[in-house]
């Protein structure tokens, strides 16, 4: 197999769903695919670039995506999200980092699915919001499994979110009249 940052990145991605963010290295990921870690460097610089390049994994199916409108992006960006161990806090790590391609995407992403110019400011808004609705239900599964053993989140529902970006567009389309 010849090493690459997408076989690094998906290598990562499933040590991920497997085991979470917490036990994600640069060894792990070497010790995978069967390489020194040093062959990993090649491609991926560090850590954060490992965050990045798993980040895109997870969105590359959302912005690969036609979406009808903003509502179907952000649930779509939702759900890739919690398809995976700690998807949420990986895309939010990776859309934080200074200069992230990453948020920018997305930022693109949700931007292209108004039928009218839209603001940054209003795109953000809903990414803002569908980051941070993922990352309650993800962590709130996640705590609630761990003391509990029941899935169930109680936080950010799809509903929930839904409902959201209705209410922001409404109000994007009241600014507009």
């Amino acid at each position: 197999m010849q090493l690459s940052r997408s076989v690094i990145a998906r290598t990562a991605v499933e040590i991920l769903d497997n085991y979470g963010i917490a036990d994600v290295s640069m060894r792990r990921v070497a010790g995978a695919l069967d390489v020194a870690p040093g062959a990993l460097y090649w491609h991926i610089d560090s850590k954060q670039a490992l965050i990045a390049a798993m980040a895109d994994q997870i969105i590359a199916p959302v912005l690969a995506a036609s979406h009808a409108g903003p509502k179907e992006f952000c649930t779509a960006l939702r759900g890739a999200l919690l398809s995976h161990t700690d998807g949420a806090d990986v895309v939010s790590s990776a859309a934080a980092q200074p200069a992230s391609h990453v948020f920018s995407a997305l930022l693109t992403g949700i931007r292209s699915t108004f039928p009218d110019k839209v603001d940054d400011a209003a795109a953000a808004g809903l990414l803002y919001l569908t980051l941070g609705a993922s990352n309650l239900h993800q962590a709130g599964a996640q705590l609630q499994r761990a003391t509990t053993g029941d899935a169930a989140a109680t936080y950010g529902s799809e509903e929930e979110l839904e409902h959201a970006v209705d209410l922001l567009i409404a109000g994007l389309r009241a600014e507009r009249s």
